[in-house]
Order: structure tokens, then C-alpha cells, then sequence
């Protein structure tokens, strides 16, 4: 049985971990700690005991070695199955989706394994936003993109201009990446945060009821 792409840090040390599984590991940590234009082929080769051709073999090139990485560091926040099919519709009410999309995005403050490393990938993007990242977020891979867009537009006005449903998509994906980015500096004092399943799932309903109230309506002009 495959492993799910999203779980190749937990490959156990005593089984020989696959080449391509290797691959995926090393490349996390070199882009985490160099970003994009800083990574090479060659350092990661060497961190995962690769040839260079196995990226070519497996992924093409760096661009689509980086695109996979992406696609594991979004799956996880998603807390989607990278193998699931995101275009699938979803014919659930959307405040219903709009809890699970937040609960989702709020998932990986639980987590302590490769949660670090996926952050400082996408801290590299806001930084500068690479080429293949722009690519990545156009290919429809982003399981979060997808379904923030599809939220927007059940819950907002059936007019509603391209701009506001982008917008809202925009707004909709970053619910809950302040708690995510910003875990151990909410667990200090003045905040004192205590992390777990309850508190997650009474900070989805929180975020949730918020978004509601926030899309129930048009904005009004401040002028």
C-alpha cells in the first residue's frame, strides 16, 4: 500500500525509505531552509543520498520537485488526503464547509513534526513569490484555494462581482493561519493559549460564526 504523500515525514527510520519519499524529505528541509532561489538539485540530492537523475526520473525537474512539496505543505494545512479529488463537488451547506475548511486550517497547530518546515516555506513566498509558486496556486492543486473559492461564491450575493468572490477566497484561506503561524507565541503570556482538540474545535465554531457575519452582507461604502 502507498504511503500518503502528506505522511512521508513518518516513514519509519527501520524500513528503507523510498527514493522518491527521501526525495520529498530532503526537499522539504532545503527549500524550508533556503527557500526557492536558494535550494539546488545538488543539495538535495546529497541530503537525501540521491542521484540527481531521480529528481528528473520522479519529478521532472526543481520546479516540479518544489510544486510537490507545495502540494504536501497545503494538503497538510487543508488537512486534506493528497490523493482526494478537490475538484469533486460539494453539495453540503456552506456554512457546514466553512467550519470544516477553518477546523482543517487549524489542524496543524496540534501537530508538531513537519509543521515548522511548511511554514517557513510559505514565509519564503510572502517574502518573494517564486515562479512555481505562482504556478502552483494557478494549477487548482491547493485544496484550500479550491474550496474557499467555492464557499465564497455559495455565500455570497448571487451577483457578486469576480473581485468579491476573489477577495473573500483571499480572506476565507487566512481564517486561521494567525493561530497556525503564531502557536507558541499565543501559548505565552498575555495570551496563554492551551492547544488541544476541545479548544480547536471551539476556536472552528469561533472563526466560523466571524466569517459568517463578515459574508453576510456587502461591505458599505466608507465614503
Amino acid at each position: 500500500m502507498e504511503t500518503p504523500r502528506h505522511e512521508f515525514d513518518r516513514i519509519p527510520a527501520r524500513r528503507p525509505a523510498l527514493t522518491r519519499e527521501r526525495l520529498l524529505r530532503a526537499a522539504l528541509a532545503v527549500f524550508a531552509d533556503h527557500g526557492y532561489a536558494g535550494a539546488s538539485v545538488r543539495r538535495i540530492c546529497q541530503r537525501a543520498r540521491a542521484n540527481p537523475a531521480a529528481v528528473k526520473h520522479y519529478f521532472g525537474n526543481k520546479d516540479g520537485l518544489y510544486q510537490e512539496v507545495l502540494h504536501v505543505a497545503a494538503s497538510a494545512f487543508a488537512g486534506a488526503d493528497s490523493t482526494a479529488g478537490f475538484a469533486e463537488p460539494d453539495e453540503r451547506p456552506p456554512e457546514a464547509m466553512l467550519r470544516d475548511l477553518i477546523r482543517d486550517q487549524l489542524r496543524p497547530v496540534l501537530r508538531r513534526n513537519t509543521i515548522g518546515r511548511y511554514l517557513k516555506v510559505f514565509a519564503w513566498e510572502d517574502m518573494q513569490p517564486s515562479r512555481p509558486y505562482k504556478q502552483f496556486l494557478a494549477s487548482g492543486r491547493a485544496p484550500a484555494v479550491a474550496s474557499a473559492a467555492s464557499i465564497a461564491r455559495k455565500l455570497l450575493p448571487p451577483d457578486a462581482s469576480n473581485e468579491e468572490v476573489a477577495v473573500a477566497t483571499a480572506w476565507l484561506m487566512n481564517q486561521a493561519m494567525p493561530f497556525v503561524r503564531n502557536r507558541d507565541v499565543f501559548r505565552s503570556a498575555p495570551f496563554g493559549l492551551r492547544y488541544d482538540n476541545a479548544m480547536v474545535e471551539r476556536l472552528a465554531d469561533r472563526l466560523t460564526h466571524l466569517a459568517l457575519t463578515g459574508l453576510a452582507g456587502r461591505p458599505r461604502r466608507l465614503d
